[in-house]
């Protein structure tokens, strides 16, 4: 093995200070190596010891002293250890750079023109996958894509977290919408898509609910799934929406352009919406968006129920 420069030292022990392994004894490290063994098995010979001193001045250290071997097999260990358990170690940066190179959901976001840049903030996963996420700094898709190619080899995932990573990893354009903007047959984010997501960040039940508060008409197992709504529960939920609605144009810089050249140009919110497939989320989307589209075009037919009922409205809330 090539010696370790002090240069190469300084950089090892930096980043060993700040590893949850500092306070780990080095015979314990050295063994986990299957190499040597550190030679000293007294309760403070760990890295932490060591780590606060340069080349220099470790050789002047008594367990040291004019054996530079030791310092070698010290400063080996500590890398080693980097390396197997540290991101930052040079074995790890090697294996996930690998990873990366190989990782199917990266290839398939590309392939489809997805973003990898796309926020986790606008993904449709459960609360519990957020707090995973958090936990381990995701903050867009591509975040999202090299964490599970890490995970997975690693633990047993289960729920959305897994199936998020199945149908991105298989391209399953029909499963991918359910937790991005993406539309199948085509490639890309889309806008309509994203604001059906931040509709869908609510329970089902209360999108039905919402739904229904509207007038909507549902379908018998809709209705039977609808949880009745009080009016703090729904306005709490129309605020959930909307932030989920502000997020998504604050992403889609130009969507509010063009929904407004989609009304000016003769089109409906309800229109507009209809590639979301899925009429309670259509309708709610159209309800929470009408004000910020007051005045322009047909948007009026979305601001009350009592305004003219055209096109999928028709549809939602029966003939008037």
């Amino acid at each position: 093995m090539a010696k370790i420069t002090p240069a190469q030292w300084d950089e090892i022990r930096k980043k060993f200070s700040a590893s949850i392994m500092a306070d780990t004894s080095l015979v314990s490290l050295s063994q986990n190596l299957e190499g040597t063994e550190w030679p000293h098995s007294g309760e403070d010979e760990k890295p932490s010891k060591y780590i606060n001193f340069s080349w220099d001045e470790l050789m002047m250290m008594p367990e040291i002293a004019g054996k530079e071997d030791r310092a070698q097999l010290l400063a080996s260990i500590l890398k080693e250890t980097l390396a197997f358990d540290d991101p930052f170690g040079d074995m790890a940066a090697q294996v996930e750079q690998a990873a990366a190179n190989e990782n199917p959901i990266l290839k398939n976001v590309s392939r489809f023109n997805i973003p990898s840049d796309y926020p986790l903030e606008l993904i449709n996963v459960s609360e519990g996958t957020r707090a995973v996420c958090a936990s381990e700094g995701v903050k867009t898709l591509g975040d999202f894509a090299n964490l599970g190619q890490q995970m997975s080899t690693r633990v047993v995932l289960g729920g959305d977290f897994r199936a998020m990573l199945n149908v991105l990893s298989h391209g399953d354009e029909e499963g991918m919408g359910q937790f991005i903007p993406f539309r199948k047959g085509h490639t890309g984010l889309h806008l309509q898509e994203a604001l059906g997501l931040a509709v869908a960040a609510l329970p089902r039940p209360e999108v039905l609910g919402l739904a229904k508060s509207y007038g909507v008409k549902l379908s018998a197992a809709d209705t039977s799934a609808a949880k009745q709504l009080s009016p703090d529960q729904i306005a709490k939920a129309e605020a959930k929406v909307r932030a989920g609605i502000e997020a998504t144009f604050k992403y889609f810089k130009s969507g509010k352009d063009e929904i407004t050249r989609f009304l000016t140009d003769g089109g409906s919110l309800e229109r507009y919406l209809v590639p979301i497939n899925d009429p309670a989320r259509e309708a709610v989307a159209a309800r929470l968006l009408a004000p910020m589209f007051k005045g322009v075009g047909k948007a009026a037919a979305s601001e009350s129920a009592g305004g003219e009922k055209k096109g999928l409205f028709s549809r939602l809330f029966g003939k008037g």
